[in-house]
């Protein structure tokens, strides 16, 4: 028997060795590409900068990633969309820091200010509040870099938030950036239906057509149907031109420094976290949401980056009739909503070509004439 206690004694501590085993050389195969990454990021520019920490916002601390070639650029501010908070694949845009001093920063329900807060958010935090964090955010970065205008740029569902920020503060901000711009959520699904539905049409796609038929057009009852034809779209059109794998992505956000491996499991749960915390006044106010209450006169240049599969002639209509100083819609052939990340370095092409003028141009207001 006191032989058995002692094989099943050793047994249980070489089954706890080869898992620590196995665990450490986890942890210090990662520490290595985290390492790799580190140098791939890091700016040795004499003017360059690069700074990230928690940056205390009137609904919590938030992350914050500054970094830029030469501090004397302009700012750009990226209000990134729902799922996607970009400071995790700077990498991905560091194409962008020759021209721009480039500010990622973490919405209050995203990547490490929610792993920050503990996976908590505040169950009526909305468009307004999320605002108030833009522009208090802004505010920091003027006076840390010393600019007295900014450029912002919001991506999908931060379109919403950027453009607010924009037309209630247009004194802080030399031009207005978007992409996967929001207009009217309810609308816009209607104008994907309509659209699959006249390509279903066609003959090309019966099982298409079946399904569509059955669901019927938008607006559903409850709005999370919308769901089931949104899951339709890539099935069946083109929908993205090329981009990364899921495991690519995985494995490039496992490599970033600075985030914990718990941060990245609250950042990979953040969808359930919202869906089940949010109040539900607050997730229908947000599918609802609307640009046109917003006006049409902006007092800053405006540019939107829209990839080609992301139903650009839905947002013209409403682009064409704002009034501001200058406008450009640009169409980035071969990609779609995710164009900014997964087509990033056409993107900052585009950036360079369209909005460094604008930013360098307007910093210190409207130029004179």
């Amino acid at each position: 028997m006191g032989t058995l206690k002692t094989w099943l004694r050793r047994g249980a501590i070489g089954v706890a060795a080869v898992a620590i085993a196995v665990v450490g050389g986890a942890a210090a195969t990662r520490a290595f590409f985290q390492h790799q990454t580190a140098e791939r990021l890091r700016i040795d520019a004499k003017d360059g900068v690069q700074e990230s920490g928690f940056v205390k916002l009137p609904s919590g601390e938030q992350w914050v990633v500054i970094r830029g070639e030469n501090i004397e650029n302009p700012v750009l501010l990226v209000v990134h969309g729902g799922g996607m908070p970009t400071s995790l694949f700077a990498e991905d845009y560091k194409s962008w820091e020759k021209d721009f001093t480039v500010v990622h920063w973490d919405r209050r329900d995203h990547g490490k200010s929610l792993a920050r807060a503990g996976g908590k958010i505040d169950p009526d935090q909305g468009v307004d509040s999320f605002v108030a964090d833009g522009l208090a955010l802004t505010d920091h970065l003027r006076n840390k870099l010393h600019k007295p205008r900014i450029a912002v740029l919001g991506w999908s569902w931060g379109s919403r938030v950027a453009l607010t920020m924009a037309r209630r503060r247009s004194d802080l901000f030399s031009v207005y950036v978007g992409t996967g711009q929001a207009v009217d959520n309810s609308a816009r699904d209607r104008h994907v239906y309509d659209h699959m539905l006249a390509v279903a049409q066609t003959g090309k796609h019966p099982e298409l057509l079946a399904k569509l038929t059955a669901l019927g057009p938008p607006p559903y009852d409850p709005p999370s149907r919308w769901k089931e034809v949104d899951a339709l779209e890539p099935v069946y059109l083109k929908t993205e031109g090329p981009k990364k794998s899921e495991d690519e992505l995985y494995r490039q956000a496992l490599a970033m420094p600075d985030w914990s491996i718990g941060d990245l499991l609250t950042h990979k749960d953040a969808g359930r976290i919202i869906r089940r915390q949010r109040s539900l006044a607050v997730y229908n106010a947000n599918h609802i949401w609307k640009a046109a209450p917003l006006g049409r006169d902006f007092a800053m240049p405006m540019v939107l980056i829209q990839g080609e599969y992301d139903h650009p002639d839905f947002v013209r209509p409403w682009f064409d009739g704002l009034r501001v100083p200058a406008k450009d819609l640009v169409v980035l052939p071969g990609t779609g909503h995710a164009a900014i990340q997964m087509q990033s370095v056409r993107f900052g092409q585009a950036l360079h070509d369209h909005v460094l003028p604008l930013a360098r141009a307007w910093e210190y207001g409207p130029p004179k004439r």
